[in-house]
């Protein structure tokens, strides 16, 4: 098949390496190419490009299918989905709702589109009124990413402090700025022995927050983006890992850390109830901006090693069992099983 991949951006998100990790697999067996919402360079550009995959600029020559990444490429299924089937890969739960409430034309995807990937349940219930009168066919897909076991010999980064790792776009749904306050309400003995490290484009920060980065560069420190390889290197010589967003559905680098036994430390959303995720047991979690509630959660995972240990097993664990299926198989299936109805169609049926 001719399958043409519509991303959103080239800079490393959750989503584009989703959608890189997707490409890996359809390229093997099938014509892609890639069509960015938002052209651009950055790290996952350079990987589409390792692949030998095409980037176009438009919808020149006719692929038999499109495959969609994101709530914000909604209005352009819309505009697409007349000319082949689409099938659209949603990864934004409660975020992506209040995009179609802002942006009412980005809701045609649930009207056009033939087939919705989510990754959890929950954002079957986000998307729910949406879904109601929609002809596509909905799916639950979560999707893991296995960089990490394709490194043979993964070193951790070398560090003097105990290390804070995030990894995520610096914006403000991402309230890397929390963890920022959560450090600064430590002791001040405390404080002295720790270090954040933030990998991901920068954005905006809180202007609180910025002037105490700003004033403290050896303690908080911005890398950027990063190569995924070296991402991981960072994320493997954390003494915790910190993802404080005020939404998300699946992301990549909570099950990242579980597998090189980082403790994690979340924000508590309901979409982690649906992926098996519990406080106490598997992660620390705290109420979305409660700063002193994270700090403390902090303060057990780096000073405490029974909590420490118990939550990277635990976490491991989970990670395990999910690791029995094949997302990318899966998905190519669900591409396969499109192809088939392309063909009944075509015969009159």
């Amino acid at each position: 098949m001719k399958i043409l991949l519509l991303n959103d951006e080239f800079y490393t998100t959750g989503a584009s390496t989703a959608m890189l990790r997707l490409a890996e697999r359809l390229v093997q067996n099938h014509e892609v190419s890639v069509l960015p919402r938002i052209d651009g360079q950055g790290e996952i550009r350079k990987q589409f490009e390792a692949l030998g995959i095409p980037i176009v600029k438009d919808l020149a020559g006719e692929p038999d299918l499109i495959v969609s990444n994101c709530i914000l490429s909604g209005s352009l299924v819309g505009e697409l989905a007349p000319r082949c089937p689409v099938i659209w890969w949603v990864h934004e739960a409660e975020v992506g709702r209040d995009l179609l409430l802002r942006y009412p034309q980005m809701a045609q995807g649930f009207k056009s589109a033939s087939h919705i990937v989510f990754q959890t349940e929950f954002q079957r219930i986000v998307y729910g009124s949406f879904l109601f009168d929609s002809p596509a066919m909905v799916h639950v897909l979560p999707f893991w990413n296995d960089a990490i076991y394709r490194q043979q010999d993964l070193q951790p980064k070398p560090k003097d402090k105990k290390r804070i790792v995030c990894i995520g776009t610096i914006e403000p749904r991402k309230r890397m700025e929390d963890t920022i306050l959560a450090v600064n309400a430590m002791s001040s003995a405390q404080r002295a022995e720790i270090e954040c490290i933030f990998i991901g484009k920068y954005l905006q920060l809180g202007d609180g927050a910025r002037k105490l980065a700003e004033a403290l560069p050896e303690r908080y420190r911005f890398l950027g983006e990063q190569p995924n390889e070296e991402t991981l290197r960072y994320l493997a010589s954390a003494d915790a890992y910190v993802l404080a967003s005020s939404s998300e559905s699946q992301p990549l680098t909570i099950w990242e850390a579980f597998e090189l036994e980082v403790p994690v430390c979340l924000s508590d959303l309901e979409t982690y109830r649906h992926i098996g995720l519990k406080h106490g047991v598997n992660a620390m979690m705290h109420p979305v901006g409660n700063m002193e509630l994270l700090a403390s959660n902090l303060q057990m995972v780096l000073y405490h090693d029974d909590v420490r240990r118990r939550i990277t097993r635990a976490g491991k664990s989970l990670l395990l069992k999910n690791l029995t299926s094949d997302w990318t198989d899966a998905f190519e299936r669900l591409i396969y099983r499109v192809q088939a109805q392309i063909t009944v169609k075509q015969m009159g049926f």
